[in-house]
């Protein structure tokens, strides 16, 4: 949590929504992802093409735990990937 402004971070949120069991999978990442870009209310899943924003952060994190990444690495990541 942010001690700063008492607001979740990415990573903590998906930490008690997506609690890691037998490891991290293609399809827990994009759950992981479609509950990040939804999760604020602005936007849904359908405004963000969800598959790429899935395998561009895996090939950057080299890992399906899509935590390992940076709040600020992820959504430049998702910014790419809105579909107008």
């Amino acid at each position: 949590m942010n001690n700063t402004t008492g607001r979740h971070s990415l990573a903590d949120r998906a930490a008690t929504t997506h609690p890691v069991a037998a490891g991290w999978s293609r399809e827990s990442a994009v759950a992981f992802v479609i509950d990040a870009v939804e999760s604020t209310g602005a936007a849904t899943r359908n405004d963000f093409d969800i598959d790429r924003i899935v395998t561009t952060a895996h090939e950057l994190a080299d890992d399906w735990d899509l935590q390992t990444l940076t709040p600020d690495t992820f959504w430049r990541i998702a910014a790419g990937c809105i579909r107008y």
